[in-house]
């Protein structure tokens, strides 16, 4: 293999790392904001449950004023009941007062599960709020060990950089401007080991003469199907590239 394509090999390894580390970035600054998501969405939620239970304690507060009203009701028909001058008259007003008392049940039933429902509500407000404030310490845990990352993630895009540089330096501009143009238009691989003839990236077969052509060394041999640079791939290149 020649040093040329030793070179861009290298650099196509150091680039697939740089936009990993990139992609990796990317994935990390999204996790914060997944966690912000849920957070917000726990947050509307509640939100919501405050603005119910506001509304029932309202209704209750209005089942209870009708309570009031029922009791004052009877009330007055017991004086009234009490005055009276006949058994006619007495007799009439208790049936009212019975109807009334009816009444005043059916109200104070439904005054006790409005109260039952709404301390299931109140309940359902407290789990949320435990949920909100533990997810808010997992968010702070998170925004932590990504920023640890990112200033890891960071260090080594600099190192990779530097790296880059130099085998960049190897190159002439013309190769160089190839890889580059390679690079941005076939998804970032540029360079492809040939296998018993066989291109590693269209799955294409190669010519005799483009065998030759490799075997030789002597410049930079060209995919005919998919346009990438290649070289012959025997299995000894298996290594780490950096």
């Amino acid at each position: 293999m020649s040093e040329k394509i030793e070179t861009l090999r290298r650099l196509q390894s150091i680039d697939s790392k740089l936009k990993r580390l990139e992609g990796d970035k990317l994935y990390r600054a999204h996790d914060i904001e997944k966690k912000k998501g849920e957070i917000k969405k726990k947050r509307d939620e509640l939100a919501d449950i405050v603005r119910d239970i506001k509304n029932y304690q309202k209704n209750i507060g209005m089942k209870e004023l009708e309570l009031k009203t029922k009791e004052g009701e009877i009330d007055k028909l017991n004086v009234q009941m009490n005055q009276a001058k006949t058994n006619k008259e007495f007799s009439a007003f208790k049936t009212e007062i019975g109807g009334k008392e009816a009444d005043k049940s059916l109200i104070e039933d439904a005054i006790l599960g409005m109260i039952t429902k709404l301390e299931e509500m109140q309940q359902r407000q407290s789990t949320f709020e435990k949920e909100i404030e533990h997810e808010e310490v997992l968010l702070i845990e998170l925004q932590k060990k990504v920023e640890t990352d990112m200033k890891a993630m960071d260090a080594e895009i600099v190192a990779l950089k530097e790296k880059r540089n130099k085998f960049a330096a190897l190159l002439d501009n013309n190769t160089l401007q190839q890889y580059d143009r390679l690079t941005n238009n076939k998804d970032g691989i540029a360079v492809v080991g040939v296998v018993n003839k066989v291109c590693q990236s269209c799955f294409m077969s190669v010519t005799s003469q483009t065998i030759n052509l490799l075997m030789s060394n002597k410049d930079i041999t060209y995919c005919h199907s998919c346009g990438r640079i290649l070289y012959l791939d025997d299995g000894s290149n298996d290594r780490e590239e950096l």
